[in-house]
């Protein structure tokens, strides 16, 4: 068995005078009892709160090998030693008791529809097992979780995060999720998404690292795939410890744990606003008052924007609890003086004026008429459909700032695309732009990138569904025949790079023609390094070089 650790109970701590604007809040003996809890994280509706349980007896204690269950199969002493091992696997180098274990964690899952948390819930297998299980970001779906480490049915574990699904009463089997270039050095690891699912800020120990964990940006490329973590720089990260991040629903301001100089203990919880329009540029973090800081240890913020509580752990009262206080952020200012953020009310960097959408045809920037269905990012289907004429249409976003488009016109290939409106980089000159690829001969059909295992031609399965969606366009246009052609950087031999990029692009010609498409439809080219969309001085835009294009041929 491939055990590796995760991320468990951060110790944390602090000492000052207590602000009188905050009421701390301890929740309930149904969540918080004599055993560690720790990572609460709210669903979006604040109605509901995952959180985690360390060294519990009642775990649940499925231990599988090979798909055979050793919870079942062993007798309790037999458990308990292989137990003991799995653990020792897993760090803990003098593991006596395992129920004790710091790697003993199960998900626990609160909920109230008055805001007490009074029923609780401790689900089985496959959410939970004698691995460590714990939730550390909710996503856009309100039936999918972020979990982390990645399982596997044979009772394997490795480094990473995965989706859980609810289905109906019952958890699925938790699928991967996949971030481009993951590694991390040592145990501790946590994330956080934005609301929108955008973007992901981990916790990390790299090479880069200026100290032990710091908090790297990565952003969403497909719907289980994340660009290669990125550093977030010297103001956020110093050569102390920083951890449990939590990003605003706005994207402005992050919070975090950190135990850097000029606290009182070891570990605080820190805020910090973003300045400009770069994940690198912070203001100076500014710890929070007291109450919520301590001669105890804080940790693992996560602010609820509905209801304007702050929830974390801290160990004042001796093992880690989970609290929450009703928050409004400290006097964190831009050089533009802008306002402070306050959890209850609109954030002013959101506007509620109407906007225009505008089709574009992608070859040439012209604008279009065009279908135009529309809708909260968060429904299943649109609530509006309407007719884009050239001179665009006018929405009125209400308070949805997170929206998706379904955009169709005879001759042109449509496509579902996701706006952030929090994000100003969304509009250009008061437009939100849209743009359709013509139904014509050496159009390249936009899509994401297609990831590939380092150095070889399998297709990450975080690429599965931008590949489906070009075999769903290839159905709904059977005269379309298209070129698949690869790229790379320019890193290595280049007779193994044409060899490469051309090995890729058969690879997802493979995959289009078991997916149901004549083969005679679909030709390869490998152009290796020599077409480059950018220069090759760093890692980013060596990536950006990587890449595999699709350009109609007949119609």
């Amino acid at each position: 068995m491939n055990y590796i650790p995760i991320l468990t109970t951060a110790l944390l701590m602090y000492t000052s005078g207590p602000d009188p604007m905050y009421t701390l809040e301890k929740l309930s003996s149904r969540i918080n009892t004599k055993y560690d809890e720790i990572n609460p994280v709210v669903s979006l509706d604040g109605e509901t709160i995952y959180f985690t349980r360390v060294g519990h007896p009642s775990f649940d204690k499925t231990l599988k090998v090979d798909e055979s269950d050793f919870s079942q199969t062993l007798s309790f002493s037999e458990y308990s030693q292989k137990l003991q091992e799995v653990y020792r696997q897993l760090g803990e180098s003098n593991c006596t008791d395992p129920v004790a274990s710091a790697f003993n964690q199960d998900i626990w899952i609160a909920a109230s529809d008055k805001d007490v948390f009074d029923k609780v819930e401790h689900p089985s297998y496959p959410l939970n097992s004698a691995l460590p299980n714990s939730v550390c970001a909710v996503t856009t779906d309100p039936s999918t979780i972020v979990i982390v480490n990645q399982f596997f049915k044979d009772g394997s574990m490795q480094k990473g995060f995965s989706f859980a699904k609810r289905d109906v009463d019952s958890w699925k089997f938790p699928e991967p999720l996949f971030i481009y270039d993951y590694h991390n050095i040592d145990a501790g690891v946590n994330l956080t998404l934005s609301k929108d699912n955008e973007v992901m800020i981990l916790s990390l120990a790299r090479e880069d690292s200026k100290g032990l964990n710091d908090l790297y940006v990565s952003f969403r490329i497909h719907t289980t795939l994340w660009s290669a973590p990125e550093h977030m720089g010297s103001i956020i990260n110093t050569q102390a410890n920083e951890i449990t991040p939590f990003i605003s629903d706005d994207k402005q301001f992050i919070f975090f744990s950190s135990d850097r100089a000029g606290g009182a203990g070891r570990q605080d919880i820190y805020v910090s606003e973003r300045l400009d329009d770069s994940w690198t540029n912070w203001s100076t973090p500014e710890s929070l008052p007291l109450p919520i800081n301590s001669n105890a240890d804080e940790a693992q913020p996560f602010l609820n924007r509905k209801t304007g509580y702050l929830y974390f752990t801290s160990t004042r009262d001796g093992s880690s609890d989970i609290y929450r206080v009703k928050y409004f952020a400290p006097e964190v200012r831009k050089a533009s003086n802008r306002k402070p953020l306050l959890v209850n009310q609109p954030s002013e960097t959101v506007s509620n004026k109407d906007f225009t959408c505008l089709v574009v045809d992608a070859t040439t920037g012209e604008p279009i008429e065009a279908n135009v269905a529309y809708g909260p990012l968060t429904d299943e289907g649109y609530q509006n459909e309407r007719v884009a004429s050239k001179k665009g249409l006018s929405i009125d976003p209400k308070n949805d700032k997170l929206l998706k488009f379904q955009v169709s016109r005879e001759g042109y290939i449509s496509r579902m695309q996701k706006f952030d409106l929090y994000n100003g980089s969304s509009m250009k000159d008061g437009y939100l732009r849209i743009a359709l690829d013509p139904i014509k001969v050496n159009t390249r059909i936009s899509m994401d990138p297609i990831f590939f295992m380092r150095g070889n031609d399998r297709i990450l399965s975080g690429s599965y569904g931008e590949l489906d969606r070009l075999a769903n366009i290839l159905r709904d246009h059977p005269s379309i025949q298209v070129n698949i052609n690869g790229h790379t950087d320019n890193i290595g031999d280049q007779w193994a790079l044409y060899q490469l990029s051309e090995n890729r692009a058969i690879a997802v010609k493979r995959y289009l023609i078991q997916s149901g498409i004549d083969s005679y439809r679909v030709k390869t080219k490998g152009y290796g390094p020599s077409k480059p969309i950018t220069d090759n001085s760093t890692e980013e835009l060596r990536s950006r070089n990587r890449r595999v294009e699709v350009v109609i041929t007949k119609i």
